[in-house]
């Protein structure tokens, strides 16, 4: 192969995540119009099942499939779910930036697992707190506080799941079959308590045409985004791709302005900022 051969190994490939996860919540939040936060992310979690039932049949599912299970119920049926609801009370472009804390949160519980917490996570931390602050005051003053929680606890629940992720790779189930089980256990769990508690009964009638909007933002979200990620990660490493990501809900913020769906304030977009930089500050020194 030439010098001058494309291929796919540069960091800018974790742009393609970045960018699908900046706009799937701005999208979210129009959806949530019509959807209940449950029922949203049961059709989002059905629908990525869905796309990878065939190739995790292919792959098969050698490894632990508990913790992998396990990971899908936290990770989706617990964090997505605040996440959504954390989008439908604040707004996309302050549920983004503080909801993505748990990347920080994941290096600060290293030592859980007998790795060493680095100090510049300390720093980093002050940095979330001072633009969780920001966020926290740049509402025009609607009350926040409430959203700004839902989020931050979205971001534990993801912390929780990401930490399971470790055991399930280790014990060697191909990345996909990964993805299908935690996509799986995410609608069933959901499923459980959407129609255990009757909200089944209010779902909404939805246009062919909007529902393949809805199935094009989900599938983008969970299933493109995800695969990306993953091959950013095996090309060019987790601290590089998890920096170049970081730019996601800023970027949110960003769009959310241009595209006039949402108006974040500039007290919000600082706040953003400091966290997107907490981030990038705890992976690469890490």
């Amino acid at each position: 192969m030439g010098e001058d051969t494309p291929h796919l190994s540069s960091p800018l490939v974790a742009l393609i995540p970045a960018m699908i996860w900046a706009i799937s919540p701005i999208y979210y939040r129009v959806f949530l119009k019509q959807f209940d936060f449950l029922s949203l992310n049961l059709v989002r979690t059905s629908l990525a099942t869905a796309a990878l039932v065939g190739p995790a049949l292919y792959f098969g599912f050698s490894g632990s499939v508990t913790f992998a299970f396990l990971s899908g119920a936290i990770t989706f049926a617990i964090g997505d779910t605040l996440y959504l609801l954390a989008i439908r009370e604040t707004g996309a472009s302050v549920a983004a930036p503080v909801s993505y804390i748990y990347v920080l949160f994941v290096q600060m519980t290293a030592f859980l697992v007998g790795e060493v917490v680095p100090l510049a996570n300390f720093g980093s931390a002050a940095l979330v707190i001072v633009g969780v602050f920001l966020l926290s005051r740049g509402g025009g003053g609607k009350p926040r506080a409430k959203g700004i929680i839902v989020a931050l606890m979205a971001g534990l629940a993801w912390t929780a799941g990401q930490d399971m992720i470790a055991v399930v790779t280790s014990s060697g189930m191909n990345v996909v079959s990964i993805a299908f089980v935690r996509f799986l256990a995410g609608a069933v769990a959901l499923a459980i308590v959407v129609i255990g508690t009757g909200r089944y009964r209010n779902w909404p009638r939805v246009s062919a045409r909007d529902f393949g909007f809805i199935a094009l933002i989900a599938l983008a979200d969970l299933v493109v985004g995800s695969l990306f990620f993953i091959y950013s990660i095996s090309t060019v490493g987790v601290a590089l791709t998890v920096i170049v990501a970081s730019v996601s809900p800023f970027a949110t913020q960003l769009l959310s302005r241009i595209m006039g769906k949402e108006p974040p304030s500039n007290m919000d977009m600082v706040g953003g900022a400091l966290i997107v930089a907490a981030v990038v500050v705890a992976v690469a020194l890490a």
